[in-house]
C-alpha cells in the first residue's frame, strides 16, 4: 500500500534508485508475512510466473555471453546483446515485480476481497496527492515534477511524475476505482448510496477535471474505454440483450462528455484533431523503424535496453533522428526489438493467461468489470506508447490480478482441504466388526 502512494512521488518509480526502493519494501513485506505466518502457501500458478522470469532473465544473460558467430555491421560482436551488463538492470526490474506479486499473492490468500478494497483506496488517494501536487505547481506556476525543471509537458498537468501520460493514466486507475467502490453495494439504492458514498462520484470528477488538465490524448481515450467497460459489463445480468442495452446507453453519456471535452478544453481538441496532420511526426514512423529492426534480428534480438541505438540505426525517413527514441512507444515492438519475437509471445501469452484467469476467478461481476477494465487500459496503453511499463502503473494491475486470482473458489478450497482426506482416515477396527 505504501508504494502504491510511494512510487508515483518517485518519477512514477522508473528510475534504476526508485526501483531499488521499491524493492526493498517488497522483500521486508515478504519477510514479515513468513515471520507472521506458521504456513505459507505457494500456489502453482506463482511457480509459473517465477518460471517466466527465470527464462527471460536467462535468455538476457545468454544475450550477453561472447559465444555467438561474429555479428553483421555495424553490430559486429560475439555477443547478441549490444550492452552485455544491461541485464543487470533487467534482474532489478524483475525482482521489483516478482516481489510485489508474490507478495499481493501471500497476502491476497483468504482475505482477497480486503486487499482489493484497500488497495483501491489507497489508489484513490495516492490520485488525490497527485492532483494536489500538480494544482499547486499550476498556481505557483512552477515548470516543475518537483524534481526538476520541466523540459517537455510545459503548462500540462503531470504531478511527480515526468510525463503527462502516465500522470493521466493514474487518475483514470483512480477514477475507475471511485465508481468501482460506488457501485460495490448493489444491495443499495442509488439515493443512499449517493448519500454515503457520493464523495466517491465528486472525487472521479475532480480526477476526470484533472485528467483534462494534462492533455493527454490517450490518457483520456484510455480512461473514456476503461469507463465504458466497467459501467457496461457491471450488471447483474450477464446477457447480450442488457449489455447491448447498457453499452448503447454509457455509449451515448461518453459521446456527449467527449462533446463537453470539446467545449471546455479546447487545447486538447486541437491535439486530437492533430492526429490528421500528414506533416505531423506520428507514431507510425516509430513503429515503421521498430518493424524494420525486428525484422534484422527476428529470433535473437538485440538484448536489454537496445531500443534506443537499435532506433537511430533503422530510422526511416520520417523519424526526427534529433530526439532520443528510447522506445518505440509500443511495448510489445520494444520487446520483441530486445528479446526477439518467440521469447516476446512467450511472455505475452503468459500475461494474457493470467489476466483471463483473474477475470475468470473474480469473485462477483463488479470486481470482474473492474479488472477487465484496467486488463483493457494496460493492454490498449502498451499498443500506443510505453508508461505502461512504469511501476506506478504496474502496482494497481498486478493487486488486482491476484487478488481475483486468489479468489478462486477452487483455490479457496484447497488451501482448507487436505491433500489426501481419504489417505487421513482412520483405518476401521475389524475385530470390533466382528
Amino acid at each position: 500500500m505504501a508504494q502504491i502512494v510511494l512510487a508515483p512521488l518517485l518519477l512514477g518509480g522508473a528510475r534504476p534508485w526508485a526501483i531499488a526502493i521499491l524493492s526493498i519494501m517488497s522483500g521486508l513485506g515478504i519477510l514479515a508475512v513468513c515471520i507472521t505466518r506458521k504456513q505459507i502457501s505457494i500456489p502453482r500458478y506463482l511457480i509459473r510466473i517465477w518460471g517466466v522470469a527465470v527464462v527471460m532473465l536467462g535468455w538476457s544473460l545468454l544475450q550477453s555471453l561472447p559465444i555467438w558467430p561474429m555479428q553483421d555491421y555495424p553490430f559486429n560482436a560475439t555477443q547478441i546483446a549490444l550492452y552485455p551488463n544491461a541485464w543487470m538492470g533487467l534482474a532489478a526490474n524483475l525482482i521489483w515485480l516478482i516481489a510485489t506479486i508474490t507478495l499481493s499473492s501471500l497476502l491476497a490468500q483468504g482475505r482477497s476481497q480486503t486487499l482489493l478494497n484497500g488497495a483501491i483506496k489507497v489508489v484513490i488517494a495516492s490520485s488525490a496527492l497527485q492532483v494536489g501536487l500538480a494544482a499547486l505547481a499550476s498556481t505557483m506556476d512552477w515548470q516543475t515534477t518537483f524534481w526538476f525543471g520541466k523540459s517537455a509537458h510545459l503548462d500540462d498537468w503531470t504531478g511527480s511524475f515526468a510525463n503527462r501520460n502516465a500522470f493521466g493514466i493514474f487518475l483514470g486507475f483512480g477514477l475507475l476505482g471511485g465508481l468501482y467502490l460506488f457501485a460495490q453495494n448493489k444491495a443499495q439504492g442509488i439515493g443512499r448510496r449517493l448519500d454515503q458514498s457520493g464523495g466517491l462520484l465528486a472525487l472521479a470528477l475532480i480526477f476526470a477535471v484533472a485528467l483534462l488538465e494534462s492533455h493527454s490524448r490517450s490518457a483520456v481515450a484510455l480512461t473514456l474505454i476503461g469507463t465504458l467497460i466497467f459501467l457496461t459489463l457491471n450488471t447483474p445480468q450477464t446477457t447480450f440483450k442488457v449489455i447491448g442495452k447498457r453499452a448503447l446507453f454509457v455509449g451515448f453519456g461518453i459521446l456527449a462528455l467527449i462533446i463537453l471535452i470539446d467545449i471546455t478544453s479546447p487545447e486538447l481538441s486541437t491535439r486530437f484533431i492533430e492526429l490528421a496532420r500528414s506533416d505531423l511526426i506520428q507514431r507510425d514512423d516509430a513503429w515503421h523503424t521498430a518493424i524494420l529492426a525486428i525484422q534484422d534480428r527476428p529470433i535473437t534480438g538485440f538484448g536489454f535496453d537496445s531500443v534506443a541505438l537499435v532506433m537511430g540505426h533503422f530510422a526511416t525517413a520520417g523519424l526526427n533522428t534529433n530526439a532520443h527514441w528510447f522506445s518505440s512507444h509500443n511495448l510489445l515492438l520494444d520487446a520483441a526489438i530486445m528479446f526477439g519475437i518467440p521469447a516476446t509471445l512467450t511472455v505475452l501469452t503468459a500475461l494474457g493467461l493470467m489476466a483471463t484467469n483473474a477475470v475468470i476467478c473474480a469473485p462477483n461481476g463488479t470486481i470482474r468489470a473492474f479488472v477487465l477494465a484496467l486488463v483493457s487500459m494496460a493492454m490498449i496503453g502498451s499498443l500506443i506508447g510505453w508508461v505502461m511499463s512504469m511501476p506506478a502503473l504496474i502496482l494497481p494491475i498486478a493487486i488486482a490480478i491476484m487478488a481475483c486470482r486468489e479468489a478462486a473458489p477452487a483455490r479457496t478450497l484447497a488451501m482448507h482441504q487436505p491433500a489426501d482426506p481419504m489417505a487421513q482416515s482412520p483405518v476401521p477396527d475389524q475385530t470390533a466388526s466382528r
